[in-house]
């Protein structure tokens, strides 16, 4: 193996560490490779000189990917790998916000004709039924089983996903509404099947879409009922804090999550994505409690800018 093979094969082997998702073991493979090329052509050829040179090398790499037209949305992509493999957090990096403006999947009227068709079609009324009232990923949907049904630390009803992004497990939490829908789709299903098959999951149904209006359903769930019911905020932080507790080891984050969800100020927008939210005669501001109960329970992402970015505007 040379010494450039074993900077980038360092870098994959400590990048995949954790990720068991088969999509996002591809992705940060081919992410790695694209960052250690970008480190040969700065003269940095073997680990030990890398050592030390890690964040500016990100931010080179950083600055010739926007140089190159590149999106926010795929700079960050592009960026996630190399940070994992070399232990800086992408926070660190100086790079472009990913605003509602420049985000165009699920968005365009014009595309996808085959799947407007296909979401009417009685073949996929069922898939389609589910995702309205749960709102996951396709590859999430296609590893379902009729096992994946369960009960949450807090007695509410979830969907178990069991490689999430990142390939992580993930609880997707059923709206009181959707309960009934989710649950007589499991009833149906063997434990050990697949709950969705091969030719449903074949379709070019915008199922991120419909995962957007889940979200933005989810969200006017809990803020009709933090504006209507004052004690339920106590409620709801204690259901986060429930979560939080279930995922995260014992540190000195749970503080700041602490006051994150009683942080009572709302969540304002403010430049690309204010003007964006205007412009479609969207909210400029969102209850933030109600914010952190999609983005934790709903979407698994526990980052409300990455909620409303991409889900709410």
């Amino acid at each position: 193996m040379g010494r450039y093979r074993s900077v980038q094969s360092i870098m994959i082997a400590e990048a995949l560490k954790g990720i068991t998702d088969n999509q996002t073991i591809t992705a940060y493979k081919k992410d790695c490779k694209l960052f250690a090329a970008y480190c040969k052509e700065q003269g940095v050829k073997r680990p030990d000189q890398l050592q030390g040179k890690e964040k500016e090398l990100l931010q080179g790499y950083e600055k010739e990917l926007e140089a190159s037209g590149y999106s926010p949305a795929t700079i960050h992509r592009r960026l996630a790998a190399p940070c994992k493999a070399t232990n800086i957090s992408m926070s660190e990096i100086e790079k472009p916000k990913r605003t509602s403006g420049k985000i165009t999947r699920s968005r365009n009227e014009k595309a996808n004709r085959q799947g407007k068709r296909e979401i009417e079609s009685e073949k996929y009324n069922r898939l389609v039924t589910f995702q309205r009232a749960v709102g996951i990923r396709r590859a999430e949907l296609a590893r379902l089983t009729g096992a994946d049904l369960v009960i949450d630390e807090m007695g509410h009803l979830c969907v178990y996903v069991e490689r999430g992004k990142g390939g992580k497990t993930q609880l997707q939490r059923i709206l009181p509404e959707d309960e009934k829908t989710v649950m007589e789709i499991f009833q149906a299903a063997d434990p050990g099947q697949k709950l969705f098959s091969k030719e449903e999951m074949q379709n070019k149904i915008d199922l991120h879409g419909i995962r957007r209006e889940h979200a933005q359903k989810a969200y006017k769930y809990y803020a009709d009922r933090l504006k209507n019911e004052p004690g339920y905020k106590y409620q709801c932080r204690q259901e986060l804090m429930a979560r939080y507790d279930e995922r995260h080891r014992p540190g000195a984050s749970r503080q700041r999550f602490i006051a994150d969800i009683t942080n009572e100020q709302p969540y304002k927008l403010r430049g690309e994505n204010r003007q964006k939210a205007i412009e479609l005669g969207k909210k400029t501001e969102y209850n933030r409690l109600a914010l952190m109960m999609v983005s934790v329970l709903h979407l698994s992402h526990w980052r409300l800018d990455v909620t409303v970015t991409n889900y709410l505007i």
